[in-house]
C-alpha cells in the first residue's frame, strides 16, 4: 500500500516548480550539503528555490486519521554584498514576489484533483513568511515560507510486510 503523501512526492512537486518559474534558476532540496556544494561551486548559488524542512503530525478520530504536514521552503538569492542595502531589499522583495506565486500555483493546483496528495489539502491559512537575511554566511538573501497539508492517512497494517501480518486484515 502506497501512502497518500511521502518526503520524495513533495520534493519532486518543489524540483518541478522550480524548473517550470522563469524567474528560478535553481533548485536544492533539504540536504545542508546539497547547498553548501552549490554555493561553492563554480556556477555559485543562483536564485534558488530551496526545499529545507518536511514534519508531520497524526491529528483525528478513530474513524479518520490525518496526517498534518508542515512544509518550508525559501527562495534566496546570493551575491548582494553587505553594504548593498538597497540591493538586499531589493533581493528580498523580488524573492518574497517569487513565493507568492509559488504559493499561489500550489493553492490552485489544490483546487486539482491531478495531484492527489495535494488536491483539497493545502491549508492556506497556514502560511507564514519572514525575511531572510545574509543567511548562513553564504551570503544569500530572500523570503522564507512555511505552510501546512492536511491529507488522510489511512492507519491500516499492510499484513505483507509482517512476519505475523496473517493476523490483519486487509
Amino acid at each position: 500500500m502506497s501512502r497518500p503523501l511521502s518526503y520524495k512526492k513533495v520534493n519532486a512537486y518543489f524540483e518541478d516548480l522550480a524548473t517550470k518559474h522563469f524567474d528560478i534558476d535553481d533548485y536544492c532540496g533539504t540536504s545542508p550539503s546539497e547547498l553548501g556544494s552549490k554555493s561553492d561551486s563554480t556556477l555559485g548559488l543562483r536564485t534558488t528555490l530551496v526545499f529545507y524542512d518536511y514534519s508531520g503530525k497524526l491529528s483525528g478520530n478513530e474513524q479518520r486519521t490525518f496526517n498534518n504536514r508542515a512544509v518550508s521552503f525559501s527562495i534566496v538569492i546570493p551575491g548582494v554584498k553587505l553594504d548593498d542595502y538597497r540591493g538586499q531589499d531589493d533581493a528580498i522583495d523580488k524573492c518574497e514576489a517569487i513565493g507568492l506565486e509559488v504559493l499561489s500555483r500550489i493553492n490552485i493546483q489544490s483546487k486539482m484533483p491531478e495531484i492527489g496528495w495535494l488536491y483539497n489539502n493545502f491549508v492556506k491559512e497556514s502560511v507564514t513568511m519572514a525575511t531572510i537575511r545574509n543567511e548562513e554566511a553564504i551570503g544569500f538573501w530572500g523570503m522564507d515560507f512555511s505552510f501546512e497539508l492536511k491529507t488522510l492517512e489511512p492507519l491500516v497494517v499492510n499484513p505483507d510486510k509482517w512476519s505475523d501480518g496473517a493476523m490483519f486484515c486487509e
